[in-house]
């Protein structure tokens, strides 16, 4: 069911507020990184971001135990080495 809101000025831009019953249905909580979509017949649409890692986030999960062996099948033809 739809909700009623106002688009109030914030700084340069506008916002909106969520109501917390329509945040969390869709799992957004304070600090959420959320994509924002608008469309030439007036749709807004806000869909929760993926997130994304650093390399530093990626990297700090790797281990010895976790690391895969390299795989190298060999030449396949009459390729020089």
């Amino acid at each position: 069911m739809p909700v009623k809101s106002r688009i109030r000025k914030w700084g340069n831009s506008l916002g909106v507020r969520v109501p917390r019953e329509i945040a969390a249905r869709a799992g957004l909580d304070e600090g959420a990184r959320v994509d924002i979509e608008g469309f030439s017949d007036g749709r807004i649409v806000i869909t929760p971001s993926r997130r994304r890692f650093t390399l530093n986030e990626l990297l700090a999960g790797m281990t010895p135990e976790r690391e895969h062996p390299l795989e190298d099948d060999g030449p396949r033809g009459e390729e020089l080495l």
